[in-house]
């Protein structure tokens, strides 16, 4: 089991974010703190000439989603798709390094949503709230807060979903419902969202407990004196 602790150095001391660590520890530690700095960011370009950086050499985003292993491997597939010759064809490397930034931007929108549309009180979640954020990303709040709509592309790590769940868990609710809505029936839209409902609840009641899943499934072995 890993524990860590994310702060702003401008906010907590070390010691004190090591106390908050500690406090948290289910048992004794292992090992001392380790720690770590970083300042989030990506290169301007992941190919250049002969070289591509993948994963964690090309950029860094904080572990608020952990996003690095889905990064690399979106890496190694884009430079599959358009692995060069010996020609190293400039349009390829810039198709590459297209889609490398755009994805990165699709990620630090939604990582950045969690900070701007927090509602607590401490110095550190005021000025996230109130920093200036990628206009992409105020384009996405102001969509969806108008009438619920959003607009995932294929290159988006986190689906509609994980948005819904981020947006209206952090307060913000659209103003008003989508009119497609209302082309529907009122007692069809029940009927069916009770059948749904009905369907999740008959699904998690055939599941089994945890327990007994780790047990049939991946039990841990018995140790041997």
């Amino acid at each position: 089991t890993g524990n860590g602790y994310v702060y702003s150095s401008r906010d907590i001391s070390d010691e004190d974010a090591v106390a908050r660590l500690r406090a948290t520890l289910d048992g004794e530690p292992l090992a001392e703190p380790n720690f770590l700095r970083f300042q989030a960011g990506r290169r301007k370009a992941a190919w250049v000439k002969n070289v591509v950086a993948i994963g964690l050499s090309s950029g860094f985003l904080e572990p608020l989603e952990s996003t690095s292993i889905h990064l690399i491997q979106a890496g190694i597939t884009k430079l599959l798709a358009l692995f060069p010759d010996r020609g190293f064809d400039p349009v390829e490397i810039a198709e590459y390094n297209r889609l490398t930034a755009l994805q990165v931007e699709l990620i630090r929108d939604f990582i950045i949503l969690h900070f701007k549309a927090n509602a607590r009180s401490e110095p550190y979640w005021v000025r996230a709230r109130e920093m200036d954020i990628p206009e992409s990303l105020q384009r996405k709040i102001d969509l969806f807060a108008a009438s619920g709509r959003l607009f995932p592309t294929d290159l988006d790590l986190f689906a509609e979903p994980s948005w819904i769940a981020v947006l209206l868990g952090q307060g913000i609710t659209p103003r008003r419902h989508d009119p497609l809505v209302d082309a529907f029936d009122e007692t069809f839209l029940k009927t069916q969202l009770s059948r749904l409902a009905g369907m999740i609840r008959q699904t998690a009641q055939a599941l089994p407990p945890h327990d007994q899943f780790i047990a049939r499934y991946c039990a841990a072995s018995e140790l041997k004196a």
